[in-house]
């Protein structure tokens, strides 16, 4: 008596890889087709429009792929645009309404960052009762909060008492 195998495994594993690759294969030429159907549309949608622009009597518009450098420049451009945007009449309302009412001080400098909402303000002051109440007058301004001495120092020019000092604070956008 003579035993049969039945054990197919070999052949199993074998099928299922020449299909699993048999699949592969057919995906692949169907991604490829796709491919091509969607450049074939693109070009015939080009022509169309090119045919449309020439029966209205225009010129046919050829866009070209935006290049690296022409994405980069969109994007400063877009930046730039954005911080122009801001609402810079009220920052520079705000501080003129202070300066008004604090003749005594001198504004050095005046840098906003409107990316952080930040405002450092650099400026000179007779003595410091003067520098306290410009301080307290831009507290009370609605643009501005968390007003901060950053520094202040004693200039000494001609035996007065004269302070420079930084100022940073919010800028409430």
């Amino acid at each position: 008596m003579t035993f049969l195998s039945l054990n197919f495994s070999t052949l199993k594993q074998r099928s299922r890889r020449q299909s699993n690759i048999v699949l592969i294969v057919v995906l692949m030429l169907i991604s490829l087709g796709l491919l091509v159907e969607e450049q074939r549309i693109s070009t015939n949608v080009t022509e169309i429009e090119n045919s449309i622009a020439i029966s209205q009597g225009r010129k046919p518009i050829k866009q070209a792929q935006p290049t690296e450098h022409d994405i980069r420049m969109l994007k400063v451009a877009s930046a730039v645009q954005g911080k122009l945007n801001f609402p810079w009449q009220d920052l520079l309302s705000s501080l003129e309404v202070v300066k008004k009412s604090a003749p005594k001080i001198k504004l050095m400098t005046i840098q906003p960052n409107p990316t952080k909402g930040d405002v450092l303000i650099g400026a000179e002051a007779v003595d410091l009762p003067t520098m306290l109440n410009f301080i307290d007058l831009l507290k009370e301004q609605p643009v501005f909060q968390d007003v901060l001495l950053v520094n202040q120092r004693h200039l000494g020019l001609n035996n007065k008492k004269r302070l420079s000092f930084t100022l940073k604070m919010r800028w409430k956008i």
